[in-house]
């Protein structure tokens, strides 16, 4: 049986503490690599997950960083290279809805905030990231289900977001490429996670359910497993694709 082995490795994950984050940082730290973490308000969690990296016998770090800040995001990823000597893998899962905002309601602040948070911030972190990348380098960005439906009740600015993240990956796969850098992305659907917990009701998550053909809401550990494969050589040869994480939600 054929394992992934990434010992030796390094990855920077932002928005680890918990979450999908949480469960991509664990999923690498099993198959061999030292992790950054980077949170911007739950340090506890960045903590507990450090700890937990650290119980399989690997190297781990915390990065504090508000990711709506160019200069923030550069400060972060700089740490995450000196504490690890290096950047193997980069993974862009940080990001929220913020609040849900009707159209007429909303602010050039509010779709400020969630375009810097949700996509200026993977940009400023590929940028900030590449004199630190070696060849052979993988990115992997976070979208969602929603750059392709749009998105629920007043959540536009999110999905605008995150069509913009697809869009961004298939771009960086492109410019990257003469390096040897692979840059992909993973594109969740209903996964149960904290930011689901807080934006959905228990009806609503139970009618998504009902409606997935895999009758099921997805779990963290669903995403850590694609971006484990994003970022390993099964993958030698795919770079600018986005693989759909949804149990065919999308479809249905």
């Amino acid at each position: 049986m054929r394992v992934i082995d990434l010992s030796g490795q390094t990855a920077l994950i932002t928005g680890a503490s918990s979450g999908i984050g949480r469960a991509t940082a664990l999923a690498l730290a099993e198959a061999g690599c030292d992790v950054a973490i980077h949170y911007n308000t739950s340090a506890g969690g960045a903590e507990e997950a450090a700890g937990a990296i650290r119980d399989l016998g690997r190297r781990a770090v915390t990065l504090q960083g508000d990711l709506t800040a160019s200069a923030q995001v550069d400060r972060v990823v700089q740490a995450a290279a000196q504490a690890l000597g290096g950047i193997d893998i980069l993974v862009n899962n940080a990001g929220s809805l913020v609040r849900r905002v009707p159209l007429a309601e909303a602010s050039d602040a509010h779709w400020e905030h969630v375009l810097a948070l949700n996509l200026s911030s993977v940009f400023w972190a590929c940028r900030a990231a590449l004199p630190h990348l070696r060849r052979g380098g993988r990115i992997v960005n976070v979208a969602s289900i929603v750059a392709h439906t749009g998105g629920a009740h007043h959540s536009f600015a999110y999905a605008a977001a995150k069509g913009g993240v697809v869009s961004l990956t298939r771009g960086l796969a492109n410019e990257l490429a003469a390096r040897g850098i692979r840059v992909n992305a993973i594109s969740p659907g209903t996964i149960d996670t904290p930011f689901q917990t807080h934006f959905s009701s228990p009806e609503r998550l139970e009618a998504i359910r009902q409606a997935t053909p895999l009758q099921r809401i997805g779990a963290a550990a669903d995403c850590a497993e694609a971006v484990l494969f994003l970022v390993s050589n099964l993958s030698a040869f795919v770079t600018g694709e986005v693989i759909e994480v949804n149990g065919g939600q999308h479809y249905a």
